[in-house]
Formats: structure tokens, C-alpha cells, sequence
């Protein structure tokens, strides 16, 4: 064999062992085959003409497990944004902040990085990003030791420094912004909109911010909403001897990531509206397009809201809900999954096939959405009402309510207002009655505990 010929047989050889390698490598996390999964399912595939014309669509999204090459072993960015103001020395909460933040330090690893961003009238960069070794750990203790409460709340400035510790941040680390607040954002930017928005700047960094209700003064509404644009989630805590239970499940969740954002952008079909998508919050971009905003993806972990349609019934015929798309983020990879067409049509039929409509009635999906989803969006109602001290508005949620359920009953022929709903109600309704109960002073304290709780409830109910 001459020396051209080995060559090529060498050649040859060594094209064969890295093809043999690639394919025994895990495929990239935005690999096609590593897709999430969105599985639709339709609450009935036919409705009366001129009939009730609410559809639900059950949605379930699920994505895969992530190897530990790309999932359990990325190095992990955790931001704390902790709210400094006078407040915060009441009721201990500092000494319980802290305790909880010494506790997330002891279980960041060396590749991990920590920083800490206070907020009162203004906001301190108490410590940059910094890996947690054991040489900085006891820094990182001393610092969080060194915080002193007194001041008003600037949260959107605590925000805003947050977000720009990320401007240098590597994008193959996951990235986690945790916000701890006990008040009312009373200096500085204070639109709600305006500090949603900073908050969806961090995403753009491939960021998680989640947020955490502290005792009874903060503001319920302000706080899910910055979780919701942030792609996190939302905790509520009365009582703070739960603060370390909750910052230690967000640091495991951030090792899981698989997705760090995600949206469902749907083109609704003719007359159809969308009337609430598991309490998501919906952005409309034109008269028919909208965006929904569903959060992060966790690793092998499914997520699961109902959708609520209004559908045109005057018309015969087949109804399209319309297209839908999920978007999503892995480690900076845009990534789609497209909702097959034909799962989001349904027919309109004429009124003597009424049994044939409710024959077509998934038994499970009908029930679940109005026992746990239509559960949760009377909950959010009956929380703005106690927030605002309206009683005849609150009891008449819950009664609308029950009202509702029963004509459902009776329209699709199926069992939804059973014992347990109704006692359920009843005791929402002596709960209502028990808040308007004795001095003005207990009254504005059990209003506020029972808004807070009926709104965490309702989010609880309507998402999984």
C-alpha cells in the first residue's frame, strides 16, 4: 500500500470515529428531538347553535429531561433583591430574610455566583456577582449581616440594579432574580406597568425573577404581576418561618431550567375571544392576535392550565379556535412548537342534536375546568372585592358563582356542583361575612389576610 493510500485509509478511519462519537453525544438541549411537548384537549368537539358558547382547552406542556451536561451541572447566577425599608424591623422580618439568604449561601456551589442588591429609598449593589467559595462565603455572610432597615420603597431602583449585574453575565449560566418584599412601591417608578416591564428586561438575559410577599403590607397584585412578566412564580408568606423553604425551591428549580421563558402567541379564528388563559397575563397585539406569557419550563416537569374561548354559536358549521404556537428559550436558542390546526376545531350544530353535544363533552376536562379553573377566576374576583372592603360585591361573586355551575349542570347533563363544592362556597361565604366583622381596625386586617390568601389561592387553582 503506498503512502497516499495509508493516508486516505487513515483519513477514512478517523472520519468514522468521530461520527461514531457524535452520535454517542447527548444532542444539544435545542435539539429537535428535545422539543417541549403541547398536548390540547378540548372540553367538547360540539356546541349547540345558540347556546352557552364557552370552550375550554385543557393545555398541557411537557418538556424533557435534560442530562446533567446540560442541565444539573450549569453553573447557577442567583440575584436577591431584599427591600431594606422601615417595615422590614417589624415582626422580625429582616432577621427571617437573613437567616433564609444564609441558608441559599450554604447551598450555592464554587462555579455558582451570588449577589445581593437592597432596596429602601434607594438601591445598594451590596455585592457584585462573586463565585461562593470558601473564601468568599464568609464575605457573603457579613454583608447580608450588615443591612439595616429604615427608609420608604424604591423597588423599581432595587429592579433596575439587579438587571444590570446581568449586562455581563455569561449566557450558558441559568440565571435567577428572587425579589423579597414586605411593602408598597412608594418612591421612585411606582406604575405597575412600568415595573412589569423592567422585569421583562430580565428575561432578555435569559432571567428568572420570582417573587416573594412578605407579611400583610405588600401589594398581592404588584407582586404576581412582576412574577408573571418575570416568567417565575409568586409566593406568599404570612408567616416567615417558611422563607427558607421557599428561596431553597427556587435555587433547585433554577438548576432544572429547561426553558427560561416561554409565550403561546395564538391567531384567534372568526368571532372567536379568549377569555383567560389559566390567569396568564395576555398582551393583545392587534384584533385577533394575541401573546401569553406561560414562564419558565422545568426539566421533565409539566405544566398544565385550562383556556377559556367565547365561540360564535349564531352559524352552522365548523369553528376554528384559531393557530397557536408555543415560543420558547433554551439557554439562548429560540425554539417553536406548533399546535396541530385540527385539534382547535369544533362544530356548531343545530338544536335538535343537543344530545349529540353533549355526548361529545370530554366528562373530565368539562368538569376540572369549571371545579378548579372557573374555581380560581371567582377566587381572583372575590379577592378584589375583600381588597376593596365591597361585602354585597364579594357574596354576590360567590352566588354568581354557584349560579353559573348549576346552569352548566343542566346544559351539558354532568355533575359539577357537588357537596364538597358547596360547602366550599359556604365557607368562602362565612369567611366574607367574619371579615366584616368587628372593629373597623379587625376588619381592615382580616379583609387584607383573606384578599391576599383568595388571590394565591386562585393561582394555585388555575395553574399545576
Amino acid at each position: 500500500m503506498n503512502i497516499l493510500n495509508k493516508t486516505g485509509l487513515i483519513i477514512l478511519m478517523l472520519i468514522s470515529a468521530q461520527i461514531g462519537w457524535a452520535r454517542s453525544m447527548p444532542a444539544p438541549p435545542w435539539h429537535s428531538s428535545n422539543k417541549i411537548q403541547v398536548q390540547t384537549k378540548l372540553s367538547q368537539t360540539k356546541i349547540v347553535q345558540h347556546s352557552a358558547n364557552t370552550v375550554f382547552v385543557d393545555m398541557t406542556f411537557t418538556p424533557p429531561a435534560i442530562s446533567s451536561l446540560t442541565g444539573h451541572q450549569r453553573a447557577t447566577d442567583i440575584i436577591i433583591v431584599l427591600d431594606r425599608s422601615g417595615s422590614m424591623s417589624e415582626a422580625k422580618k429582616m432577621p427571617y430574610a437573613k437567616a433564609a439568604i444564609w441558608d441559599v449561601l450554604g447551598r450555592l456551589r464554587e462555579n455558582d455566583r451570588f449577589a445581593l442588591v437592597s432596596f429602601a429609598d434607594n438601591a445598594i449593589v451590596q455585592s457584585p456577582l462573586v463565585n461562593v467559595s470558601a473564601s468568599t462565603r464568609n464575605y457573603l455572610n457579613n454583608v447580608v449581616r450588615s443591612i439595616r432597615a429604615s427608609g420608604g420603597t424604591n423597588m423599581g431602583d432595587g429592579l433596575n440594579a439587579a438587571i444590570r449585574l446581568l449586562d455581563k453575565n455569561a449566557n450558558e449560566r441559568a440565571k435567577k432574580i428572587l425579589l423579597l418584599s414586605d411593602g408598597q412601591a412608594n418612591q421612585g417608578i411606582t406604575n405597575p406597568e412600568q415595573l412589569s416591564q423592567i422585569v421583562a428586561r430580565a428575561t432578555q438575559y435569559g432571567a428568572v425573577l420570582s417573587t416573594i410577599g412578605m407579611g400583610l403590607g405588600f401589594n398581592e397584585n404588584l407582586m404576581a404581576r412582576l412574577a408573571d412578566y418575570g416568567m417565575g412564580h409568586y409566593s406568599y408568606l404570612e408567616d416567615l418561618t417558611g422563607l427558607g423553604t421557599i428561596l431553597t425551591r427556587d435555587l433547585h428549580e433554577t438548576r432544572n431550567i429547561y426553558a427560561n421563558s416561554s409565550s403561546l402567541e395564538i391567531n384567534l379564528g372568526d368571532g372567536v375571544k379568549l377569555i383567560d388563559a389559566g390567569g396568564y397575563p395576555i398582551s393583545y397585539m392587534g384584533t385577533s392576535a394575541v401573546k401569553i406569557a406561560t414562564g419558565q419550563m422545568l426539566s421533565n416537569t409539566q405544566k398544565h392550565f385550562v383556556m377559556t374561548f367565547n365561540v360564535p354559536t349564531a352559524n352552522i358549521g365548523s369553528v376554528s379556535l384559531g393557530s397557536m404556537r408555543l415560543n420558547y428559550q433554551i439557554q439562548g436558542q429560540k425554539m417553536q412548537t406548533q399546535i396541530r390546526p385540527e385539534a382547535l376545531f369544533l362544530a356548531v350544530v343545530a338544536p335538535e342534536f343537543k344530545i349529540q353535544a353533549q355526548q361529545s363533552i370530554d366528562k373530565e376536562i368539562y368538569q376540572n375546568s369549571w371545579k378548579d379553573n372557573n374555581l380560581g377566576r371567582m377566587k381572583k374576583k372575590l379577592s378584589k372585592w375583600m381588597r376593596e372592603g365591597k361585602k354585597y360585591q364579594a357574596k354576590q361573586a360567590i352566588k354568581q358563582y354557584r349560579k353559573e355551575i348549576n346552569q352548566a349542570s343542566r346544559e351539558s347533563n354532568l355533575p359539577l356542583a357537588s357537596s364538597k363544592m358547596e360547602g366550599q362556597l359556604q365557607e368562602m361565604e362565612s369567611q366574607v361575612d367574619d371579615a366584616f366583622a368587628g372593629s373597623m381596625l379587625d376588619q381592615q386586617v382580616k379583609r387584607n389576610r383573606a384578599a391576599k390568601s383568595m388571590q394565591y389561592d386562585s393561582i394555585k387553582t388555575q395553574r399545576k
